[in-house]
Order: structure tokens, then sequence, then C-alpha cells
């Protein structure tokens, strides 16, 4: 089987199911977010972006949504759900 793909091998095929669990999609105005906790040392109750899905081209421009980015959970349109 050969997958043409754009994204990286370890998005596709994640090394352990932890790291899949750990990853989450949270609703933000004009699209979703796959997010992952961070460590307490990085910040408590922050989320690192992996991952943005919209279909809005000016989502891309935010520097906030792009990925790497922590985010604090309390300033995200749409919450935690």
């Amino acid at each position: 089987m050969i997958l043409y793909t754009y994204q990286a091998q370890n998005l596709i095929f994640p090394a352990s199911e932890d790291e899949f669990t750990k990853q989450q999609t949270i609703p933000v105005a004009g699209g979703s977010l796959v997010v992952e906790a961070v460590n307490a040392s990085e910040g408590p109750g922050k989320y690192r972006v992996v991952r943005l899905l919209s279909t809005d081209p000016n989502m891309y421009l935010h520097s906030h949504y792009q990925p790497g980015s922590l985010l604090d959970p309390g300033n995200l349109n749409g919450g935690l759900e």
C-alpha cells in the first residue's frame, strides 16, 4: 500500500497509543484545533497546537493557531468540551 500525503509519518502512524490519546479536538471560531496538553514545566493548564482544521484561509495567518504555539484554554472561543 502506498499512501500519498502532505503530513508527517508520525502524525498518521503515531509511535504509541499514548501519544494519540493525548490529542483532542476543540472547536474555535471558524474551525477546530487539534491540541495536546503540555507538561507542567511549560505552564499549568496550557495546550500546544498540533494542527488547525479550517476551510478559512485567513485562519492560517493567525500566529496563535500555528502548530507548536501554546494556548490558555480560558482564552479559546468555543471552550474545551
